[in-house]
């Protein structure tokens, strides 16, 4: 099945600079602080490359660039992707094996010195070939990719052992963020502690297990972006703590969602003082029988169990108690791969 979540409707967007074009139709103003909660003690570690927490995705992202992200108006698509860092989206060649990016010209990192190819091409190495003792859990997502270079301080070059139309989708993983190839070369781990990006915010300060804050980047290379002046975000792993924070209008939004009756209890207290914003998202439930015994080491006794499970009736169900709406597959529904219907 899949999960919905329910959020308060302050675009996400704002927070990690989306270009205009993905802005609604109204332009926000330009200013203030956005304080959010973040329902977690605190991230393990800041280094995206490494961890597949939430918590470190809410915390950090404001401070880094990817070269390319799911386009931010058509979120669930899975062949929708525009740039960050580079110039333009490549079309393939050498058969479908070869990309290549041209990156932006005048982005500065936040310690002031030029981010260039070479910094792209060291990051998506320390994720496709991490050194020895590094954790890169996404890193066999990419068994196409051979070698990643820079011939030029604006050219990355993306060379496959194969075309495969599951490259770009991979490509825009957004815990894919680009680091500075000096200190990945200097100490690989260096970011698990520490903050340095090209994002649309710089660290203003992180108090382990109570905040995180940024203040905004005067030099983001996205023109009129940020609009905020920077964010505050509240780590708070009970659900009792959040919603107070909510309540008491100490924080504007929750981007991991409510429950139901969280949802309902924060609209019938705040009314018109809240909205709530609605998606699908990837929630994997399921039963994994032991199928090494019997009768589950029969495939098609494991068949029949699956079709028994009447997911239909059971979505609506679970949708009063959790955030459980939609019913799909593996691919997410509404997408070219999705399952149809009648297949599920």
């Amino acid at each position: 099945m899949e999960a919905r979540a329910a959020i308060l409707a302050v675009s996400f967007a704002l927070l990690t600079g989306a270009p205009l074009a993905a802005m609604a139709e109204e332009i926000p103003k330009n200013g203030g602080t956005l304080n959010y909660v973040i329902p977690a003690d605190a991230p393990p570690s800041f280094d995206a490359h490494r961890e597949t927490t939430f918590a470190t995705i809410h915390s950090a992202a404001p401070f880094y660039s990817v070269l390319i992200r799911v386009d931010p108006n058509n979120p669930s698509s899975t062949t929708d992707f525009v740039c960050d860092l580079c110039t333009a989206m490549p079309q393939p060649t050498d058969d479908g094996k070869t990309y290549t990016f041209k990156i932006r010209s005048g982005v500065k990192f936040h310690d002031g010195s030029p981010l260039t190819a070479a910094d792209v091409a060291a990051s998506w190495e320390h994720i496709i070939h991490p050194p020895e003792g590094v954790l890169s859990p996404r890193e066999s997502h990419y068994v196409m990719v051979d070698t990643v270079e820079a011939p030029d301080p604006k050219t990355v070059v993306f060379h496959l052992k194969f075309a495969t139309s599951a490259f770009l989708p991979a490509l825009a993983d957004p815990y894919s963020w680009v680091y500075k190839k000096e200190i990945l070369d200097k100490d690989p781990r260096w970011y698990e502690k520490n903050i340095m990006g090209s994002g649309p915010f710089k660290l203003a300060s992180y108090d382990i297990g109570q905040s995180i804050k940024g203040i905004k980047n005067t030099d983001y290379y996205h023109e009129g972006l940020p609009f905020l002046d920077g964010f505050s975000a509240i780590y708070a792993p009970k659900q009792a703590v959040r919603v107070d924070a909510i309540r008491s209008d100490r924080a504007a939004i929750e981007f991991r969602g409510f429950p139901p009756s969280v949802r309902d209890e924060l609209v019938g207290a705040l009314g018109d003082k809240i909205t709530v914003q609605e998606s699908d998202w990837n929630c994997g439930s399921f039963i994994e029988p032991n199928h090494k015994k019997r009768p589950f080491d029969d495939p098609r006794v494991r068949r029949a169990l699956t079709l028994a499970i009447d997911r239909w009736h059971g979505a609506p169900q679970l949708a009063k108690i959790a955030n459980v709406h939609t019913v799909g597959g593996i691919v997410f529904p509404g997408s070219p791969l999705a399952a149809s219907n009648e297949e599920l």
